[in-house]
């Protein structure tokens, strides 16, 4: 009985949900054992409370209750009722991101030039790009068709640093736009998508601008430089500055995330 009043908890009061409308018939005929094992695990509720007092519009604080209870109990549930069993729909932020693509994009890069570790230098996206001690290896797994394995740190509500990561796939879009790349994940129990649009790259440095969605109708974008150092030199970040505004970015702008206690 506990696990159907959590449930309903979760209905009318989860601001994700109170927009989209969930089907709770769905949700009890498909995902009753992922709600009562996420009510019987203190992470997984912290999680469905902690978002009901982020009101209807505040994503930051939305995410900020994902990445700090998140564990696998969650991801379960989020993934019957979302990607699963199609219950409930995330909605699009409000007011609703357009994404701005640039049309700058280089058209000689090569797959080949992701295969390493990289890290965050400078970030956009404040709720996605600028976590502490961001390292991504990409590794080639079949001609054509790449992976990447991300690991940063979360700081939690709680004050804790909690360390997660992230795996993706990654094709080019086709042979003409050789600029343009292909994301899939699934992260939180969610199918992730997204293009990335590489506007600028060296050797020792990747500048690219992406923009992602989670549902068909929610959107996000951001644009990260990787680097295979803390640091970029005054002529790649002059340059990479100029790169940006053609593209209507300010890199100004941009967070800095930090390595000192990685």
């Amino acid at each position: 009985m506990a696990d159907k009043l959590f449930l309903l908890l979760v209905v009318t009061s989860f601001p994700v949900v109170r927009a989209a409308i969930p089907n709770v018939i769905c949700m009890i005929e498909h995902c009753s054992s992922q709600m009562k094992d996420c009510y019987e695990d203190s992470d997984c509720k912290n999680a469905m409370v902690c978002m009901i007092g982020c009101g209807t519009s505040n994503q930051t604080c939305v995410f900020n209750c994902f990445f700090s209870y998140e564990n696998e109990i969650f991801d379960n549930f989020m993934k019957c009722i979302v990607t699963d069993y199609k219950c409930m729909e995330i909605p699009p932020l409000n007011p609703p991101v357009k994404c701005h693509r640039p049309t700058n994009i280089q058209t000689t890069f090569e797959m080949e030039s992701l295969i390493g570790s990289w890290i965050i230098v400078l970030g956009k996206n404040q709720i996605y790009d600028c976590f502490n001690c961001q390292n991504t290896t990409y590794i080639q797994a079949h001609e054509g068709l790449f992976s990447a394995v991300e690991h940063y740190d979360i700081k939690a509500i709680d004050g804790t640093i909690k360390h997660r990561t992230t795996f993706e796939s990654i094709v080019q879009w086709n042979a003409t736009t050789p600029g343009i790349l292909k994301y899939n994940s699934r992260q939180m129990g969610l199918e992730i998508h997204s293009e990335w649009r590489v506007l600028d790259y060296g050797t020792d440095y990747i500048f690219a601008y992406y923009c992602g969605s989670i549902s068909s109708n929610y959107f996000y974008e951001g644009a990260v430089v990787y680097s295979k150092s803390v640091t970029l030199s005054n002529d790649t970040l002059s340059k990479l500055k100029k790169v940006a505004t053609d593209a209507g970015l300010d890199l100004n702008t941009f967070c800095k995330p930090s390595y000192n206690s990685c």
